[in-house]
């Protein structure tokens, strides 16, 4: 019975341990934490990148080192210069979507790495139709995660990570999305089968 009273307190004591470790740790800086941190709004969600409405976005550009296409908003919805390319680009869609795009991390450029970034794969450019720039962002290289992409805002040394179907669309429109995946093999091959 002695040992059983005994092992509460030891309990309550790493769960203390373990509390202030976990403060200490959130209170340093990012760059203690190997460069990377995470970014969230008043409501716990990630940061957006930038606080602009889709309906104000008149003017898209797409560069790559594949070529480059604009996207204007008229009267009958986005058209693309050069004419038909990007025909299955969805400029409404995307603009809806980049609009409120958000990353929760960045991290600090390790010296040698360009994470697809010098140059980056893609750049985009969202203007209104005043010309005022509404966003610009270079998009660089697949995290290790493959549900990221690393990106960089003009104004910030630090890299960002945002998740990669955000800028899916853009890059297939331009042909600069890289090699994709092998598919998956089978898990049985076509040839043998169990017999009954």
């Amino acid at each position: 019975m002695s040992a059983a009273r005994a092992v509460w307190p030891a309990l309550l004591a790493a769960g203390i341990a373990l509390s202030a470790w976990q403060w200490h740790e959130a209170a340093e800086s990012p760059a203690q934490h190997h460069g990377h941190t995470h970014l969230h709004d008043d409501s716990g969600k990630p940061a957006r990148l930038y606080a602009w409405d889709a309906g104000r976005a008149a003017q898209v550009t797409l560069a790559s080192a594949a070529g480059s296409v604009q996207l204007i908003r008229g009267p009958q919805g986005w058209a693309a210069t050069p004419p038909g390319q990007a025909a299955e680009f969805d400029a409404a869609g995307f603009v809806a979507l980049f609009s409120q795009a958000r990353s929760d991390r960045t991290l600090t450029p390790q010296e040698g790495e360009n994470y697809g970034l010098a140059p980056p794969q893609l750049r985009i450019d969202v203007r209104d139709a005043a010309g005022e720039r509404l966003a610009l962002l270079d998009v660089g290289a697949l995290a290790p995660d493959g549900l990221g992409r690393y990106v960089r805002l003009p104004d910030e040394a630090q890299i960002r990570i945002i998740p990669d179907y955000q800028t899916r669309a853009p890059l297939a429109a331009l042909g600069a999305a890289g090699p994709q995946p092998a598919a998956t093999p089978p898990l049985v091959k076509p040839a043998l089968h169990k017999d009954k």
